[in-house]
């Protein structure tokens, strides 16, 4: 009986347990009879009937008795298997969550079967709950109560073995203990964490991602099981973001929800940030510090951080939205690569069926795909889905349904498939429309509509759905595809003359795309069929009769035996073949036709003459004939030889043009019967000579005449060989009498001119650039080209080889150049320090005059030398670290009192006067005041007041209301003085004065207030607000002493009061008295000096103009005083006549460049750079003098010419409209009089992104001490050279350059100058690193580097080391090698062991074998050749020893190895950071030293922690007195002309950190900055417009036309100015819409009318008239011009034509005169006209 299990204990677990103790029982239950006892598989507990054998494999395989029927299935067929019975069912599965295995055996029915009697499936897939635990946890955690060992741990799963995944191991919780409790461990269980392999009997089976034992299934990137990765897509790609102080935040990348497979790597400075949102609104953020695992909203994070190198890796699937930051932190930049693949959000989804089409007796229905949101989970438009090519919609399924018989069926539909009695629903089509182009491709369209036929025939519209089963015929298609008609002209035809001028016709048709005749084509681009025509030939050209020349007989006889000839131009005449003879034998006559005929060459048809017109001899037309005596006997006359040689004919012409050559026939006949004979029977001494003559005298036809090929261009590679090809005409044999015709003359094909030769590869060679320019034009340069080793391949292509593949020598890639020394130049020395120690400063150097020698050598020079050059900028600006500025209040709290600051004069008594702080007021006594305070974000009833300096109490004459105002009743002399409202920090100032005695009240604070306000001499500061530290100090005391007197207030009364004062001054007049502007007051005394007041006016106006209050046009002050004189003498002033003066424009105020603006308006002397956007240019040129001067503009030194574009205005404003690339260049304004003139000049350049002309070429120099190079490659000095990087840039605006070190950054010794360059002064090992210049604008950025490095002796021990690390084999030597490694580099040894010695190589680590030292992570390459040891882990440093042994003798190697170690160790002290004040400091600088002591890069201590740099105080001592000078105040106006001012002290810097104020004298008058001037704003403009227009304009709408009203930029004077004098953004609008009745129309379309053409292609129009929606009149069409006009006519298409024969073209007539019948296209369209010709012809 098997013992039960403890209640409460886990069944599975206690089965383990059982078989664990089974296991360890003695031997003798072994020698049961194994068919009667029960063994227990380790998984599960099987019936006790089954028993064991040795299967084939040596395994113990469970068996079952034969008569253990009952648990048996019956065989099948398809499981029986040679001496098995059939499976058994299923066992329960070993888990009932999360994947469990279950089991079915078979059992043997024969003594020996083969395979397995077992056999195992997956079970339970589904997931376990998360508080379930882990599985190989609850199996250890089993024996927990079970003591090992006399003891009882609490056991926890121990690390994966890959030796042994199966077995259950476990950890004794903390303790080091690790224990095989069980050798298998229960089945379902995984082989390792995170995998979803099993374990099943011991043994780890492999499990797919669907959970099946076996199979191969794997998720693919979007985590699909199975799938093919079309649910996402990869997103990878890399950024270099640009974060600063400015903006030092920026998102690189948004991951979203679902990603998979993230990888992120950041390299630079720079803080990397990751922020998440949640589907559920939850945020969070995490900044990785360290290497390490993070989980963020339940995703996990792997984060390996190395220096300034940052990886992320995340598996996926994210739960949350990722944004992926940079946070500013440095000013080098930060590289981020990344990659992911991305869920496709819009994915297609299968519905469910749609319903059936019928209840009963058997229907049909479909589904089909619609498009979701796989985020929000809800169902989104098609189109959302086709976004992704990736997405293939579904096809729509069909599946039966509805098969269920009806109840009242006639068993039609029980018996006939469905499809047989009722069509599936179909996609109906109904006609295309007419095309939307008659020719040149058009579309139309057409309805589809899904339609359905029941059972009687009838046919219905029904879903769409329905008809998804086959695919949607197209809705739209192309159509008249084909061009439209064209006019096509026929060949000319010959000149009416044969000599002289004449005329020639053609046949112009319009054609359409089948070659027919049509309409349709544009009447005005047709050709013109009529031409002059003019033949080179003279009407009438007299020729001289030449003497007829004695010819031989035997050549008259050829002559007479000339069987025809030929017609030529000129009249010939010509022969017919001769007749037989008259009579058959004895004498007879023989005849031919003679005629006079010419050749016409237009028709090449011969023409009969008479026969005067023929010049030459004329033929003869008879002969005498004899063929023989009558009685058959040779008719032989005494002496006559029996045979002769006669002339019997001429051979056939030697060229059938161009005057070829016949030769005589001659041939030996018997005389009398004239028979041919052998030619031996006539002598040779009686033969005679053969003759010639000419025939076919035409000239050829043109043809082609190619000349020789020339030689080949290549030897090898692919070659080129060219000939000359022309068309050419031959007169005669004579290859010199053949005329050269144009192209066009010749009809055949041109042979080709061109050919490609020698077409097989060259053997490797090198192949040279051409020389770079020299790198300086003097002082020595160089020369660089490249040069590469390049095969020729015969496709012509060139590849490129490595170098040694040439044999050649390689040729030389720089040269020296320009060996002359340069002409002296004006240099700058070295830089001062920094003004500041922090904010912006400047630096200052002095100039020094050199020269570069021939040798590169800078010679200094005395300054003479470079007399009359111009220095370079000696003054920059430098940046230190900002400084610390105190903690501001928000400006928003910021307290603001509204001033106003205005001088108030009282003229008559008022009982009380209102006035505001600010300003100041001169009253009579006894007058009430109140003197308001308004004050903005602050509460007035905490105002409080302040007199000379105290505060004020309320008293029975003085108060403070809750506004805030100040109350004075009855004022009397004790309240004169300065008043003060305080709110909060900010204060405002008012000044009360009393008069009505011989003088003003004076404060009753006396010579105090008077020194502290100014004293009687004050300055008058007229329009100045001086605001500093939230005050406002009143600057609007004027002369106290000058005021003094009654005389003067009773004249300025008298002046406001009278008739005299201008009335448009804008004067405020308030209770009993005015109110005055500063500007105002001034100008009132002014006049009242000129007016006479003299006795009470002229000191204040001395004073004023003294002060500068008074100044002339040219900004200079006026002296009044011969003015005031002359009008005391009695010269009016007003009777000066104009001053003469030289033209003078008006310069603009020093202003930036002026880019990247849509309309630039700029005054000559400004620059301006243009863009694509940029709309207009405005320049304006004011000019002032007299007589007023005239305005001219040059563009370039040429006069301006004026364009559409470029116009030119009165005024001598230049505008460009939609300026370009053509449009830049030097404009020049040039005003001019009688005087003289004045010019300026405006430059207008393009914009263009920044580019850098790097350099492709390595510099190595061991022997220059300076250097220059042009960044871009790599350099390579001596230590201690000097090294120039130049960084030459183009680019508008200038772009910015700024140096930057890869490594970090740079030393002091790098200083980048202002050209740009970068000086690295003495260069040492801590220069070593990679330089990059980086140039931007507001258009772009370029970059370009340089990798700096030494090849002295101090390198060459770090060089050694780059070699040792790149070839990664260190040969070990007989003596022993010594090297020095870096931890974590690759190490590799190599064993110097001949190939003689097969023996086995043996190696040894501190003379043991590599066996016995576990602590060494090793393996052996190339047969044990070479030893990689990992010096990353462990210890690495000893003695390495290889060994081997020979036939004879052993031999063996060694080389130590040592750890190279890094340290910081401080250096020198750099320089002082100030000459002198309080703030200079310096610091130490620290080295990185190696092992030696060496100095080394300071990237090899990066990983040491860097002590904390030692900084002391330095430069502690007073500086010389300086001028120090305050900010500039606003303009005095707010137009026209005005002034503003700055405060000049003299102060020192003391060493203890005050500041002292000096006497002027101290810092020295000659340089002491101005403290006032002149500040020119724009004149004083504004818009006026006039009223609207009537609305009667142009319709833009129904009911809407335009309304206008001129607006006009005009000056304060009411004359009229350009409108850039005025603002664009205030300008009143000139145009608007108004409501007008006539604009109420509408087109009215009539319908279509019948088309033109019964058959084939015509027109229809219809009627459009513009008609009122009102009254349905016609009206003008004018009135619809706002809305397009419909059509009025269009194409239209008929039935097509029958083909009947007749004339589709009015000019048969031309084609039957021309006889083109016989051509298919004229035969075609003249069908009638040919059919009639060609039956004439028959």
């Amino acid at each position: 009986m098997a013992p039960h299990p403890p209640c409460g204990f886990p069944w599975g677990l206690w089965l383990s347990l059982a078989l664990l103790s089974s296991a360890l029982q003695p031997a003798e239950n072994e020698s049961q009879d194994p068919s009667e006892s029960a063994y227990f598989l380790p998984e599960f507990a099987l019936s006790p009937q089954g028993s064991f054998q040795e299967d084939t494999t040596g395994e113990r395989l469970l068996t079952y008795r034969h008569d253990d029927q009952a648990s048996r299935t019956t065989r099948s067929d398809e499981d029986r298997e040679v001496g098995w019975d059939a499976w058994g069912t299923w066992s329960d599965c070993s888990r009932s969550c999360g994947g469990g295995a279950s089991y079915s055996l078979r059992r043997c029915l024969s003594g020996s079967c083969e395979g397995r009697n077992i056999r195992y499936r997956t079970c339970s897939n589904t997931e376990c709950p998360i508080d379930t635990g882990d599985f190989r946890a609850q199996q250890c955690s089993a024996h927990n109560d079970v003591k090992y060992q006399g003891q009882l741990y609490e056991w926890m799963p121990a690390s994966h073995e890959p030796a042994a995944p199966c077995a259950l191991r476990c950890q004794a919780g903390g303790h080091g203990l690790v224990v095989e409790l069980a050798p298998k461990v229960l089945d379902g269980t995984r082989c390792r964490a995170g995998s979803p392999d099993m374990c099943i009997n011991g043994v780890c089976e492999e499990v797919g991602c669907d959970r099946q034992l076996g199979s191969n299934a794997k998720e693919d990137n979007c985590g699909v099981c199975g799938g093919d990765s079309s649910t996402c897509r990869l997103v990878r790609g890399q950024t270099l973001p640009t974060v600063s102080v400015e903006e030092p935040m920026k998102t690189v990348v948004e991951i979203p929800l679902g990603s998979r497979h993230v990888r992120l790597t950041a390299k630079g400075p720079d803080l990397l940030i990751l922020e998440t949102h949640s589907p559920h609104g939850l945020r969070e953020e995490l900044i990785p510090g360290s290497s390490g695992s993070y989980v963020l909203q339940n995703s996990t994070l792997e984060v390996q951080k190395a220096g300034d190198r940052l990886t992320l890796r995340a598996p996926g699937p994210l739960a949350a939205d990722f944004s992926i930051k940079l946070r500013y932190s440095a000013p080098r930049n930060t590289l981020v690569q990344f990659s992911f693949y991305q869920p496709i959000r819009y994915q297609w989804r299968e519905t469910d069926f749609f319903p059936c089409t019928v209840t009963c007796g058997g229907g049909y229905q479909l589904n089909s795909a619609e498009c979701t949101d796989t985020r929000l989970k809800r169902t989104m438009p098609d189109q959302h889905c086709h976004l992704y090519p990736e997405n293939r919609k579904p096809k729509p399924k069909l599946r039966e349904c509805g098969s269920d018989p009806c109840p009242e069926s006639d068993g039609f539909k029980e018996v006939m498939p469905y499809d047989q009695f009722q069509p599936l629903p179909r996609w109906e089509q109904n006609p295309w429309t007419s095309c939307s182009a008659s020719c040149r491709g058009g579309t139309q369209s057409r309805s589809v509509t899904c339609v359905e036929e029941d059972v009687h025939g009838l046919v219905s519209q029904v879903e769409e759905w329905k008809c998804m089963h086959s695919p949607r015929p197209a809705m739209q298609q192309d159509c008249n595809t084909f061009d439209c008609p064209h006019w096509t002209a026929m060949e000319w035809s010959q000149c009416t003359v044969t000599c002289g001028r004449g005329l020639r016709y053609r046949v112009v048709l319009c054609l359409d795309h089948r070659g027919r005749h049509a309409g349709g084509c544009d009447a005005g681009r047709k050709p013109h069929v009529k031409e002059d025509c003019l033949v080179p030939v003279a009407c009438y050209r007299p020729r001289e009769k030449l003497p007829v020349e004695a010819k031989s007989p035997w050549q008259k006889q050829a002559q007479e035996l000339e069987v025809s000839r030929t017609a030529s131009e000129e009249p010939t005449f010509i022969t017919g073949p001769w007749l037989p003879c008259s009579a058959p034998c004895g004498p007879g006559r023989q005849s031919r036709w003679v005629k006079c005929r010419v050749l016409l060459s237009f028709t090449q048809a011969e023409v009969d003459l008479p026969d005067s017109e023929c010049e030459e001899e004329r033929p003869s037309s008879e002969r005498p004939c004899n063929l023989g005596s009558c009685d058959g006997t040779p008719l032989l006359q005494q002496g006559e030889p029996l045979y002769s040689w006669e002339h019997v004919g001429f051979t056939a012409c030697s060229s059938s043009c161009a005057a070829g050559v016949q030769q005589t026939v001659l041939s030996c006949l018997r005389s009398g019967s004239q028979e041919v004979v052998e030619e031996t029977l006539c002598r040779n001494s009686s033969r005679p000579p053969t003759a010639t003559r000419v025939c076919n005298p035409h000239p050829c036809p043109p043809r082609w005449v190619p000349g020789p090929w020339t030689p080949c261009t290549a030897s090898c590679g692919v070659g080129i060989q060219t000939r000359s090809v022309h068309c050419s005409q031959l007169h005669s044999m004579d290859p010199e009498d053949a005329v050269t015709l144009s192209d066009d003359q010749c009809e055949d094909f041109k042979p080709s001119v061109l050919r490609a030769c020698n077409q097989v590869d060259c053997p490797p060679s090198w192949q040279v650039e051409e020389w770079q320019q020299c790198s300086h034009t003097c002082g020595g340069g160089t020369q660089s080209r490249k040069v590469h080793c390049k095969q020729q391949l015969s496709t012509g292509a060139f590849h490129r080889l490595p170098d040694a593949s040439c044999p050649e020598a390689k040729p030389a890639s720089h040269k020296p150049c320009v060996r002359t020394p340069c002409p002296p130049q004006m240099a700058g020395g070295d830089w001062s320090k920094c003004s500041v120690s922090c904010g912006t400063g400047v630096q200052r150097r002095e100039p020094v005059c050199r020269r570069l020698s021939a040798t590169g050598q800078h010679v200094i020079l005395a300054r003479e030398a470079c007399g009359g050059l111009a220095a370079p900028p000696l003054i920059r600006a430098c940046r230190m670290n900002p400084c610390s500025k105190p903690p501001k209040e928000a400006s928003h709290r910021q307290p603001r009192i509204l001033g106003v600051h205005r001088i108030y004069i009282q003229t008559r008594q008022e009982k009380r006067v209102q006035l505001t702080v600010g300003g100041r007021a001169y009253l009579l006594p006894k007058t009430s005041v109140v003197i308001r305070c308004p004050v903005r974000k602050f509460q007035k009833l905490h105002i409080r007041w302040e007199k000379d300096g105290k505060g004020l109490l309320s008293s029975r004459r003085l108060g403070i209301t809750k506004s805030g105002s100040l109350k004075i009743h009855g004022l009397e002399s004790p309240d004169a003085g300065v008043y003060r409202c305080v709110a909060g920090p900010t204060s405002e100032t008012f000044v009360l004065k009393l008069t009505g005695s011989n003088r003003l009240a004076e404060p009753s604070m006396g010579r105090d207030v008077e020194a502290e306000h100014g004293g009687p001499l004050t300055k008058l500061d007229l329009g100045t607000e001086a605001r500093q530290n939230g005050s406002r100090g009143n600057e609007l005391y004027t002369m106290d002493s000058q005021v003094q007197d009654e005389a003067l207030l009773q004249a300025v009364r008298g002046y406001l009061t009278s008739s005299e004062w201008p009335r448009n001054k804008h004067l405020e007049v308030l209770q009993g008295g005015h109110s005055l502007e500063p500007r105002q007051f001034a100008e009132l005394l002014r006049n009242i000096s000129l007016a006479g007041e003299l006795s009470v006016a002229t000191p204040l106006s001395e004073h004023l103009a003294a002060s500068g209050v008074w100044t002339s046009s040219s900004g200079k002050s006026i002296d009044r005083t011969s003015n005031l004189s002359e009008t005391a003498n009695g010269k009016a002033a007003g009777q000066m006549p104009h001053q003469w003066r030289k033209p003078v424009i008006i310069q603009p105020d020093p202003r930036p460049l002026m880019d990247f603006e849509e309309d630039i308006q700029m005054s000559a002397g400004q620059n301006a750079i243009l863009t694509n956007a940029t709309r207009s240019v405005t320049l304006l040129c004011t000019a002032h003098g007299f007589p007023e001067p005239s305005v001219t503009w040059t563009r370039d030194g040429q006069p301006l010419r004026q364009t559409e574009r470029v116009s030119l205005d009165g005024t001598g404003v230049l505008h460009i409209s939609s300026p370009s690339v053509e449009d830049q260049g030097v404009y020049q304004c040039t005003a001019t009089n009688e005087l003289g003139s004045n010019t300026q000049s405006s430059q207008l350049f393009m914009a263009e992104p920044p580019v850098i002309a790097a350099s492709k070429s390595d510099v190595s120099d061991a022997q220059s001490s300076v250097l220059q190079v042009v960044v871009g490659g790599r350099v390579a000095v001596e230590p201690g050279a000097n090294i120039s990087l130049l960084c030459p840039v183009s680019g508008m605006p200038r772009p910015n350059i700024t140096w930057s070190k890869a490594e970090g950054s740079m030393n002091p010794n790098a200083v980048p100058l202002p050209d740009g360059s970068l000086l690295l002064r003495e260069v040492s090992p801590d220069e070593f690193g990679t330089y990059s210049c980086t140039a931007s604008n507001h258009l772009g950025v370029a970059l370009a580097s340089s990798h700096v490095s030494t090849i002295g002796p101090a390198t060459r021990g770090r060089h050694l080391q780059q070699i040792v690390s790149h070839k990664k084999v260190l040969m070990a030597s007989r003596s022993g090698t010594g090297i020095a490694v870096r931890r974590g580099d690759v190490l590799r040894i190599g064993c110097p062991i001949p190939s003689s010695f097969a023996e086995p190589i043996s190696w040894y680590f501190h003379n043991r074998s590599l066996q016995e030292t576990p602590a060494l992570r090793y393996r052996t390459l190339a047969e044990g050749r070479v030893l990689e040891v990992d010096t990353l882990s462990g210890r690495f440093q000893g003695s390495y020893v290889c060994q081997t042994a020979g036939r004879s003798h052993s031999a063996l190697a060694q080389i130590h190895v040592s750890e190279e170690v890094f340290h910081w160790r401080p250096g020198v002290w750099t320089a002082c950071s100030a000459s002198c004040g309080h703030r200079g400091l310096r610091s130490r600088r620290l080295r990185c030293t190696g092992s030696g002591g060496q100095e080394v890069p300071v990237a090899l201590c990066q990983h040491v922690p860097q002590p904390t740099s030692q900084t002391q105080p330095c430069g502690m001592r007073d500086c010389p007195p300086s001028w120090e000078s305050a900010v500039w105040s606003e303009c005095s106006t707010s137009c026209g002309r005005g002034h503003r001012w700055r405060q000049v002290r003299c102060q020192q810097k003391l060493a203890g950190g005050a500041v002292g104020m000096m006497p002027e004298s101290a810092c020295g008058r000659a340089t002491r900055p101005t403290d006032r001037e002149d500040c020119h704003l724009l004149p004083c403009a504004a818009w006026q417009f006039s009223p609207w227009a009537p609305c009667s304009g142009l319709c833009i709408a129904s009911g809407l036309a335009l309304q206008s009203r001129p607006v006009i930029c005009k000056h304060s004077n009411g004359s009229a100015l350009p409108s850039s004098h005025c603002d664009p953004w205030t300008r009143p609008s000139s145009e608007r819409n108004c409501s007008w009745e006539v604009c109420a129309t509408w087109w009215k379309v009539g319908a279509w009318r019948p088309c033109s053409a019964a058959c084939g292609s015509g027109f229809r129009s219809r009627r459009v008239e513009c008609v009122h929606q009102g009254t349905g009149r016609t009206v003008a069409e004018q009135h619809c011009a706002w809305r397009r006009r419909p059509v009025p006519w269009q194409h239209c298409r008929a039935a097509p034509c029958e083909d009947a024969c007749r004339d589709s073209t009015h000019y048969c007539p031309a084609v039957k005169r021309l006889h083109l019948c016989p051509l298919s296209l004229y035969r075609q369209r003249c069908c009638q006209t040919c059919a009639g010709e060609a039956a004439r012809s028959l």
